[in-house]
C-alpha cells in the first residue's frame, strides 16, 4: 500500500491552494475541530510547496506541545516570556515608531482593557500563540499570570516607543527586567549564523536547490563571521553589515557587484530565514545597499556574426583535427554550439541531454529541456521545436546513433563535489574549444552563455514575441499572462521556423 504524503489542496474554483490536513484523533476535544484548513494564499504550485511545508511545521510542533502535560511556570519563566513581546514591539519599530498619538493611544487602550478587567479578549489568543512558540503548555494560573505580564510589557513597550516617537532614543532604564527565555533543558542558546545558515540549507536542498549553493554560502558566512569576531545574530547590527561590506570592497578589492550580488546576498538570504521563521525578531541586512555602478559595456553580450559563424564552421571540421579529444568531447563540440544557436538554451542544459530527450508530436520534432535530465535554472519543463537545419546538419541521426542515457557522456558513480557534474564537465571542455580551437578569445563575451544573447538578438530581427521567447529559452518575462495557460508546440514551432538559417560558407547571418 503507497501512503499518500500531504500536499498542498487546490481549490477547484479559485485555484489557490490550501493546507488542509486531519486533527488527530486525541487532540480533537482540545481544538474543537476535526480538520485544520487554512489558505496559502497562492495560485503558484512552488510557493505554495513551500508554505505547506512551512505550515506543516508549524502545526506539528503546536500537536507535539498540545500533546504535553501541562505544567507550571516560574516566575522567571513567565517574564522572560513577557519579555519576548517586549523586545518585537521595540525592534519592529525601532527605526520608524511613528507618531507619538499612536502610541499615546495604545497605553490609553491597554489602561482601559485592565480597568474593564478584558484579559481574556485583548490577551489570549497573542498569550496562546506565545506558548506554543515557545513549546510551552502550562496550567490555568500560569496561563493567567502570563497575560498580566504580557499586559504590562506591552504598555512598558509602547512608553519606550512614545519616547522615540518625541525624538528620544535613551536607553530603557527598565528594559534590563527581562531574563532571557531558557529552553525546557535550562541552558540557553543564542541564535547564531550557523543556525540561519542550517535553517537555509535544510530548506534550499528539500526544494531541490543548486547542490553548490550551500558550499558557496558557507564561504560568505565564515568569511562575516571571522570579521566579526563571533556569530551570535543577536549582537549583529546594520552598522557591522554595512561595515562589512566596506571591508569587502575597499580592503580586499572586491567590485560592487561582487559583494552586493555574492556577499551580501548570502548573508541577508539566511536572515530573512530566520525571519520567516520566527528565529529572530529584526533583520540587520534589511535597509544594507552597496551601490553598483553601471557596467561599461564596449561590444555586444552575444556572439557577432563572425564570432558566431566561425564557432559554427569549425564545429563542422573533422574531428580528427581535435587531436587526443575524448570521442564523446568532440561530439559535445560538433553539437552544443549548434544546438544552442538554434535553442537560446543554457549550454548545461545541453550537455546533459539524453536520447529520450528528443522526441516527437503532431509531426513536430522537439528536445524536451527538463529537470529529470540535471539541472534546470527555472525548474520547469518545457519543449523546444528542432529547427530543420538541425535536422538537415543530420542532428536526429546522431541521436539514434547514441545509446539510452546521456548524449555527450558515460554515466559513472565517481564522486564529486556537490554540482561538479559530468555535464558541467563537458561544458567546459566546449567553452575551451571554443577558445582554443574556434579561435573566440575576446574576454568580454562567454564561450557558452553568448549563444543565450544572440538568439534574443536574432529573435527580434525577425519578430518573435517576447512570450515566446521566454517559453523556447527558459525565461520568466514577468508577466502574470505568462502563468496561464500552455506554450503549445506548434506555436513554439511556428516561430523557431522564423529564425534564419546560419550560413557558414558566407560567414554571415542570412536575413
Amino acid at each position: 500500500m503507497v501512503l499518500q504524503m500531504p500536499r498542498p489542496f487546490k481549490h477547484p474554483k479559485t485555484g489557490v491552494y490550501y493546507f488542509r490536513v486531519r486533527v488527530p484523533a486525541e487532540l480533537i476535544g482540545v481544538l474543537g475541530k476535526t480538520e485544520v484548513k487554512v489558505s496559502l494564499g497562492t495560485k503558484d504550485p512552488a510557493l505554495a510547496k513551500e508554505r505547506f511545508s512551512e505550515k506543516e511545521r508549524k502545526v506539528a510542533k503546536e500537536w507535539k506541545t498540545l500533546r504535553s502535560q501541562p505544567e507550571p511556570l516560574t516566575q522567571k519563566q513567565i517574564v522572560a516570556l513577557s519579555g519576548k513581546v517586549y523586545r518585537k514591539i521595540i525592534e519592529r519599530f525601532d527605526d520608524d515608531p511613528g507618531s507619538p498619538s499612536l502610541w499615546q493611544n495604545i497605553i490609553d487602550l491597554a489602561k482601559r482593557v485592565a480597568e474593564a478587567g478584558n484579559w481574556e479578549q485583548w490577551y489570549g489568543e497573542t498569550v496562546d500563540e506565545l506558548l506554543l512558540s515557545e513549546e510551552c503548555r502550562t496550567d490555568t494560573k500560569s496561563r493567567d499570570s502570563v497575560i498580566q505580564h504580557v499586559h504590562a510589557a506591552l504598555i512598558q513597550a509602547a512608553e519606550q516607543q512614545l519616547k522615540k516617537a518625541q525624538g528620544d532614543y535613551s536607553p530603557d532604564p527598565k528594559a534590563e527586567r527581562f531574563p532571557p527565555l531558557r529552553p525546557k533543558n535550562g541552558k540557553s542558546k543564542a541564535t547564531t549564523l550557523t543556525d540561519l545558515f542550517k535553517l537555509w540549507e535544510r530548506d534550499h536542498l528539500a526544494e531541490q536547490g543548486s547542490p553548490r549553493t550551500p558550499g558557496d554560502f558557507l564561504q560568505k558566512i565564515n568569511g562575516f563571521k571571522v570579521f566579526l569576531g563571533h556569530e551570535d545574530v543577536g549582537r549583529i547590527t546594520p552598522l557591522n553589515v554595512s561595515e562589512y561590506c566596506d571591508f569587502l570592497r575597499h580592503d580586499q578589492g572586491l567590485s560592487a557587484k561582487t559583494v552586493n550580488g555574492k556577499y551580501l546576498a548570502a548573508i541577508r538570504t539566511i536572515f530573512r530565514v530566520g525571519l520567516s521563521k520566527s528565529r529572530i525578531a529584526v533583520d540587520p541586512t534589511a535597509n544594507v545597499k552597496v551601490s553598483v555602478p553601471k557596467a561599461v559595456r564596449e561590444r555586444p553580450k552575444g556572439f557577432t556574426d563572425k564570432e558566431a559563424t566561425a564557432i559554427l564552421a569549425c564545429a563542422l571540421r573533422d574531428p580528427s583535427t581535435l587531436g587526443g579529444m575524448a570521442e564523446l568531447n568532440k561530439l559535445a563540440c560538433r553539437w552544443v554550439p549548434w544546438i544552442c544557436a538554434y535553442t537560446g538554451a543554457r549550454s548545461g542544459e545541453i550537455t546533459q541531454l539524453r536520447r529520450e530527450d528528443f522526441t516527437e508530436e503532431f509531426g513536430i520534432p522537439f528536445i524536451k529541456i527538463t529537470p529529470e535530465a540535471g539541472s534546470v535554472k527555472t525548474k520547469q519543463y518545457r519543449m523546444v521545436p528542432i529547427h530543420p537545419h538541425l535536422i538537415e546538419l543530420g542532428v536526429l541521426d546522431m541521436v539514434k546513433a547514441r545509446p539510452q542515457g546521456p548524449l555527450f557522456y558515460v554515466p559513472n558513480d565517481k564522486k564529486r563535489k556537490p554540482g561538479h557534474t559530468q555535464a558541467a564537465s563537458v561544458r567546459g571542455k566546449v567553452s575551451d574549444w571554443v577558445r582554443g580551437v574556434a579561435g573566440v578569445t575576446d574576454p568580454r563575451v562567454q564561450p557558452n552563455h553568448a549563444w543565450r544573447h544572440r538568439f534574443k538578438t536574432i529573435a527580434r530581427d525577425v519578430d518573435i514575441g517576447g512570450h515566446y521567447m521566454a517559453a523556447i529559452q527558459g525565461h520568466e518575462d514577468g508577466s502574470s499572462n505568462f502563468e496561464y495557460g500552455e506554450f503549445g508546440l506548434k506555436a513554439l514551432y511556428r516561430e523557431i521556423l522564423k529564425l534564419p538559417k546560419y550560413d557558414v560558407k558566407t560567414k554571415m547571418r542570412a536575413h
